[in-house]
């Protein structure tokens, strides 16, 4: 007999959900409650006093009709005779012990007889259970020893049902079970067979000419994006109407449409990518219909009484439906009362011009939609210069440490501290009044004026953020560490064993590197130098190429202000063989070197070595880019380099620089036959080539480290929406520099801080129709829809720009 896939799939959730504390997690219902419901659902059969009746037992025949249920059983249905001598035609429960017997989960007591009126144990209830679950082949854990009076026999059977949540703990095993106990367990596998297996959209509806829904029979994900639905008119799929945004509301998705509905016409929606419940609508696009049809209006009223300077007053217009269709009505529709023209006009818009004080102005509106006797009223219209509030602080830094983005400072240490606050849209607000306090002064002291602060002393500081805006205010703490100032503490060297080839002009750099006591680079004061002496004579030169003398002290070799690292340069010597440099700092910090001097072997090949590969626009210079220089050398046998080609000036080799081929980023320049230069964020390879043999492909990254410099573009909207008035579609797009607000796309530094982007950091932009807006100016031409290809941050992104008539 064929199972119940069904009731697999249920069984199947209900695993995924065993937990230790099953029966804990299940207790915003009563047993009783429980009943009800699976009386409700057919599963169990109510007595006829309405009463459960919990306390009592039951048969092993009711136990096997529940189990029939819960596994799949409906009414009419036929199963092969179990073979039951005691469970003959006409029997109530014949069909139920039938159908359970053959799916393998029930059993008889032996000799023919199922003995249906026997009462049911709990370890045989456990039996039950896990047997059911075995024969559906899914996996049982076993469970813990059992504590309480149980069979031999049943042992295992228990121990598995109580870990997995069937039953819970008992002191005997071996007595009656309650229907309390049947209750439960079926109620956990019941709730599993609610769980949905896919995601469906059960049904769609216009209900206005901008605004289509659809409810879905499981919660949906509150991140679905409006690029998941596609609206069409029917027969005709390229007929599209761009969806602008979508917002998700527990089962139920609202899609603004960029165009209008036309009435009387049957549209498509098609669904796909949508997750819910852990699960996902990937296959191929749900498609349902639904017909836009305009419905009269039963009621008027404002949306909101306080609006934003510049902003419109929102009506608000409802079917008898109680649906939202005021995007069926243009301002012509309306007779609009004011006041107060000079602060709600005739159409709706709002100004406040009191810019002493931006206080809130006022108007008395009153709204009649037209040929109807509907009308809002005489209403208060409050009228401010902002509606912005304050929602949260975002990310707080200090001044100095911005591009760690952390909050540490050094004993003595001052910087100026940064936090941001954001509105509920997590756009910047405009300048808030911030204070910062110190509640741990002994250790970070505050200027509340200044924003500084400053470490007192070695650990932690709390600080409040306080911010005011628009009358409301919201707070923040965070966690100020202050260490000890960084001191000199040890060295490091490059290249502990370094090698050189007499008779070649190939050097060895040995890089000195000051460290402090957290393992960083140590910043010199410019008062640190570094020596060093050699155990053998001319077994190196150094950088005027005069031998190093053995046992001698070198003069002392500082560290530039502010740097780490010094290097030593060290030249091929004339004698064979192999010698040790000590090298110290101050006198203190020593280090030791192995330098070998070898003859050069048979040429092997050529090896080209880049001086960096990771190449940055921030540069100390910003006059300069950053360049990485290449070298050529001829190799010998033994791998050991011993002639530079790149400076031999054409007479070992002529060498070129060449972009690889399918290189689209430009992130470099191959300016000369030895340097290439950063140009842009993004990858490039570079291939070697002396006397025209490519010898070496080396790859490049480019990046930039400025903080507040673009570094990642997220992609808001598929779609914008503008008209042929517009005249700053650059702001639409990338947001607006002056108050830090974002467009269709919102722009981030490395450090995940919010950025504007500017012209200079857009590579590219293409129109695929430059009637419509133009690629090179973004000039808004004629009304029409046009796709836009745009190069920014490295990353390729497509937009819609739906154009209409201003």
């Amino acid at each position: 007999m064929k199972k119940s896939l069904s009731f697999l799939v249920a069984i199947a959730l209900v695993f995924s959900m065993f937990t230790s504390a099953a029966f804990a997690a299940d207790t915003t219902k009563t047993t009783e409650q429980k009943y009800n419901e699976l009386v409700t659902a057919g599963v169990f059969n109510g007595f006829p006093d309405g009463q459960a009746h919990l306390d009592q037992t039951m048969t092993r025949a009711e136990a096997a009709k529940i189990i029939a249920i819960l596994a799949g059983y409906k009414a009419g249905v036929t199963s092969p005779d179990a073979g039951f001598t005691d469970v003959v035609a006409g029997n109530w429960a014949k069909p139920y012990i039938d159908y359970a017997a053959n799916l393998g989960i029930i059993q008889g007591v032996g000799n023919g007889i199922f003995d249906f009126n026997a009462q049911v144990t709990i370890q045989e209830l456990a039996k039950l259970a896990v047997e059911a679950l075995k024969a559906l082949k899914v996996n049982v854990p076993a469970g813990e020893a059992v504590t309480g009076t149980v069979s031999d026999w049943a042992k295992d059977y228990v121990a598995a049902a109580v870990k997995a949540g069937l039953i819970p703990a008992q002191a005997d095993y071996t007595v009656p079970a309650s229907r309390e106990l049947l209750v439960v367990a079926s109620y956990f596998a019941y709730s599993a067979l609610q769980q949905p297996t896919e995601i469906k959209v059960e049904s769609v509806k216009a209900i206005n000419k901008k605004t289509v829904v659809a409810t879905f029979n499981v919660d949906v994900d509150a991140a679905t994006k409006e690029d998941a639905f596609k609206v069409y008119t029917k027969g005709n799929q390229y007929a599209l109407n761009y969806v602008d945004s979508v917002s998700v509301s527990g089962k139920t998705v609202t899609a603004t449409l960029v165009d209008d509905l036309n009435d009387e016409t049957t549209y498509v929606l098609a669904t796909s990518g949508v997750k819910a419940a852990g699960l996902e609508l990937t296959s191929a696009a749900a498609t349902n219909e639904f017909t836009y049809a305009p419905q009269a209006a039963a009621s008027i009223a404002f949306k909101s009484t306080t609006v934003a300077d510049g902003d419109t007053v929102p009506v608000l217009v409802k079917d008898a439906a109680g649906n939202d269709i005021s995007a069926d009505f243009e301002i012509g529709d309306f007779d609009v009362e004011s006041s107060d023209e000079g602060v709600v006009g005739t159409d709706l818009k709002a100004v406040n011009d009191d810019d002493a004080d931006d206080a809130p102005e006022y108007a008395v509106v009153n709204v009649k939609l037209v040929d109807t006797k509907l009308e809002t009223g005489n209403t208060i219209i409050t009228v401010r210069e902002t509606l912005q509030q304050p929602a949260s602080i975002g990310v707080v830094t200090l001044e100095n440490n911005f591009t760690k983005n952390d909050l540490e400072l050094n004993k003595g240490e001052t910087d100026t501290i940064i936090a941001q606050v954001l509105d509920k849209d997590g756009e910047d607000v405009d300048a808030p009044e911030i204070t910062f306090t110190s509640q741990t002064p002994k250790v970070v002291s505050v200027d509340a004026e200044l924003h500084t602060i400053k470490g007192i002393s070695v650990g932690t500081a709390t600080i409040l953020v306080k911010a005011v805006y628009n009358g409301s205010t919201i707070y923040k703490t965070v966690t100020v560490t202050v260490k000890e100032a960084p001191k000199l503490t040890a060295i490091k060297v490059t290249a502990p064993a370094s090698k050189l080839v007499i008779d070649s002009d190939i050097p060895q750099y040995v890089d000195v590197t000051l460290v402090d006591q957290y393992g960083n680079d140590y910043a010199s004061d410019g008062t640190d130098s570094f020596n060093y002496q050699i155990n053998k004579n001319n077994i190196a030169l150094d950088e005027n190429e005069v031998a190093i003398p053995q046992n001698t002290e070198s003069a002392d070799v500082n560290f530039a202000n502010t740097k780490a690292t010094a290097s030593i340069k060290l030249l091929p010597g004339t004698v064979k063989g192999s010698a040790t440099f000590k090298v110290s700092v101050n006198g203190t910090y020593t280090k030791s070197v192995t330098v070998s001097l070898v003859e050069k072997g048979e040429f092997a090949g050529y090896v080209a070595v880049a001086s960096k590969t990771d190449l940055d626009i921030n540069t100390a210079d910003d006059a300069e880019a950053d360049t990485a220089k290449i070298t050529v050398y001829k190799k010998d046998k033994n791998g050991n380099y011993y002639a530079d080609v790149t400076a031999a000036a054409g007479t070992l080799g002529v060498v070129e620089l060449v972009e690889a081929e399918g290189n689209a980023s430009g992130a470099i320049n191959t300016n000369t036959t030895d340097e290439v230069t950063a140009r842009a964020i993004g990858t490039e390879n570079v291939v070697v080539k002396v006397d025209s043999a490519k010898v070496a492909t080396l790859t490049f990254k480019v990046k930039n480290t400025t903080a507040g410099e673009v570094n990642k573009v997220v992609q808001s909207k598929s779609t914008l929406t503008v008209t042929t008035a517009e005249t700053d579609l650059f702001t639409k797009l990338f947001g607006d520099a002056t108050d830090g607000k974002g467009g269709a796309f919102v722009a981030y530094d490395q450090y995940g801080t919010r950025v504007v982007v500017e012209e200079a950091d857009v590579a590219e932009i293409n129109s695929s129709n430059k009637a419509i807006v133009d690629q090179d100016t973004l000039d808004v031409g004629k009304a029409g829809s046009v796709t836009l290809t745009i190069d920014v941050a490295g990353a390729i992104y497509t937009i819609t720009v739906v154009v209409k008539e201003a």
